[in-house]
């Protein structure tokens, strides 16, 4: 817990709401979504069940919150601002390209896999995985633009098509299921990740 010395009203607000965050995350990682109440939230979080409604307004919002959570990380860095995102654009090289790609979505997705691995199947969760699947659809489009720029797609496949293949191939239910399941490293999910999206969508390798 932070120590509150000395910290304004505002640091203090936004130690308390992430203190929240992190807290809901590790209940709905470790009792799921549905089972995980406000309440549990709060008494867990070390504050009054009306300061969780307070900060965030239903148990929807603060999902939210821990997926923004997870996707931004430490510094809260959109994907679209890091690093990762601006090498890939840099690079003019499509194999070094994806390489750059993938090594920043697989960091994301090892973020992301335990909030992933607890929602999905969860109905009372689906709003907000269909939310932030659009947010990562989104994104996805403007990379396969990028990368386009540097080798044209695989012939006879649709920008549409090749969106799709990369969604899938670099999305959160493969990178749960080759690490959690089949106890892939996040080493070998890249190298595959990498390579499926070089054959599958541009025809290299």
């Amino acid at each position: 817990m932070a120590d509150v010395k000395g910290m304004s009203r505002k640091q203090k607000a936004e130690a308390t709401r992430r203190r929240i965050v992190e807290t809901a995350l590790e209940a709905f990682v470790t009792r799921g979504y549905a089972a995980t109440t406000m309440a549990a939230v709060a008494a867990d979080a070390g504050v009054a069940v009306q300061t969780v409604y307070f900060v965030f307004r239903t148990k929807g919002d603060l999902l939210q919150a821990v997926y923004e959570h997870v996707v931004l990380g430490p510094e809260r860095t959109p994907p679209h601002l890091s690093g990762w995102w601006r090498a890939v654009e840099a690079e003019p090289d499509i194999e070094r390209a994806v390489g750059l790609l993938v090594e920043g979505t697989a960091e994301l997705l090892q973020r992301a896999a335990p909030l992933v691995r607890a929602v999905l199947g969860d109905e009372t969760a689906q709003e907000g995985y269909d939310f932030n699947e659009g947010l990562r659809r989104d994104g996805n489009e403007v990379l396969l633009s990028i990368l386009v720029g540097k080798h044209p797609l695989r012939p006879g496949l649709t920008p549409e098509r090749a969106r799709d293949i990369l969604l899938l191939l670099t999305g959160p239910q493969i990178y749960v299921q080759l690490t959690r399941d089949m106890k892939w490293t996040r080493a070998e999910v890249e190298d595959w990740m990498a390579a499926s999206v070089l054959q599958q969508v541009f025809g290299v390798g």
